[in-house]
């Protein structure tokens, strides 16, 4: 078991080194245009800062890059990408004035966040502040079908897309196993979060390249409650977090999610597709809380989920409560569901320390390595999708790999 475990960082290395993974330094150059606020008394440049903040390093979500004036209201800005998102993906990134005093959440630009592509190794954007973003055409591949709303009595409706292997239509007498995903909206185009999983790319590859199974893809969008839906227990939000001003009492809805899985959606996809319904053939997932529910449901749920994806999961939730749960969940016999878990170096301080803390009681309780237990961990990735992205195709070797 030690020299197992030795061995991990040396498999995740070699699982990251994965094509699509562009390293070719890029060069922006960013003017921001504020005389408008400065003119509306929403900028004072005698005490305000302002810069960008964004998805990609050196960019961060929760530190601004500040700009240097230019001119009266202009603003300039250069950064250097060292390495662009996975799949040739566009980042995201917003502006931002800092003043002394304002609350960490206040300056932003309204609206979406907007997509920035890399083209070039040196472009320029020039632009308003506040300007509206202009969403990039989505990229799908493959034949996928996007299914009405699921009426169910346990959750809201949601949208539904079903990506079909190559060779589907072809092939009437063959049946295919089955993957459940979380968080559909994002699965397949960057429409919704202005970036994506790609798994309609990678999943098409894999399977013309005959380096996997074919594979039915079912993506699932969230609800409007997604902290309900994917939490399988109740957590206590303080007054300072909850945007109310009073400690609330948020999530607990993820039996009832499953029953909609269970009990809805995949009776539903096994009467209208080809699919091999038996648990060995279906398997869940999800990013963060998605991570989070997959691997309950496989705990839970092993009747109906043979495997699932654990991606960057949110063990944090409830006091640690899904690493509660993995060392208490008694098992009627030896037979484990497989399990994915990874983990990305930046998406939070010790967070590796605690991926490794899950994995390790998976297998004291009987995973085993690289069988029925993928592990990999990314240290220069982020907590979003393009990190998710360039996953993937690890992922799906592990669960439909030949």
């Amino acid at each position: 078991m030690t020299l197992l475990r030795a061995l991990f960082p040396c498999i995740a290395a070699l699982l990251f080194a994965l094509p699509g993974l562009a390293r070719a330094a890029h060069r922006v150059d960013f003017e921001i245009d504020l005389r408008a606020e400065q003119a509306a008394g929403r900028f004072d440049p005698t005490r305000d800062q302002v810069g960008l903040r964004g998805s990609a390093l050196p960019l961060s979500w929760g530190r601004t890059l500040l700009a240097k004036q230019a001119a009266p209201g202009l603003y300039r800005v250069s950064v250097v990408f060292e390495r662009v998102p996975f799949g040739g993906q566009a980042l995201q990134y917003k502006f931002k004035i800092d003043r002394p005093g304002a609350a960490p959440d206040d300056g932003w630009e309204q609206g979406r966040n907007h997509p920035l592509a890399f083209p070039s190794e040196l472009q320029s954007v020039s632009r308003l502040f506040n300007a509206p973003a202009v969403p990039l055409p989505p990229q799908r591949t493959g034949h996928i079908e996007r299914l009405p709303p699921l009426k169910s009595a346990h959750v809201s409706a949601r949208g539904l897309q079903v990506w079909l292997p190559p060779g589907y239509e072809k092939e009437p007498q063959r049946r295919y196993p089955v993957l459940y995903l979380h968080d559909g909206q994002n699965v397949f185009d960057a429409e919704a979060a202005g970036a994506e999983w790609q798994v309609d790319e990678t999943a098409q590859r894999l399977v013309l390249a005959a380096a996997i199974e074919p594979v039915i893809i079912v993506a699932v969008d969230n609800g409007p409650d997604r902290f309900a839906d994917y939490t399988p227990t109740e957590m206590l939000t303080p007054a300072a977090r909850s945007g109310t001003g009073r400690d609330e009492r948020r999530g607990g809805g993820g039996p009832r999610y499953a029953r909609y899985l269970i009990e809805d959606l995949k009776p539903w996809i096994d009467q209208h597709y080809r699919t091999r319904p038996e648990p060995s053939s279906t398997s869940v997932g999800g990013s963060s809380l998605g991570g989070l529910i997959s691997m309950w449901l496989v705990l839970h749920h092993a009747d109906t989920f043979g495997a699932g994806l654990v991606v960057s999961p949110s063990i944090w939730w409830d006091d640690m409560f899904l690493m509660r749960d993995v060392r208490s969940t008694a098992w009627a016999g030896p037979a484990r569901p497989r399990v994915w878990l990874d983990m990305g170096g930046q998406e939070g301080g010790g967070i590796l320390q605690v991926s490794r803390q899950l994995r390790d009681a998976l297998l004291a309780r009987g995973w085993l390595a690289d069988r029925t237990l993928g592990y990999m961990e990314q240290p220069d990735a982020g907590h979003d999708e393009a990190a998710w992205a360039s996953r993937v195709e690890a992922i799906l070797r592990f669960l439909y790999g030949r």
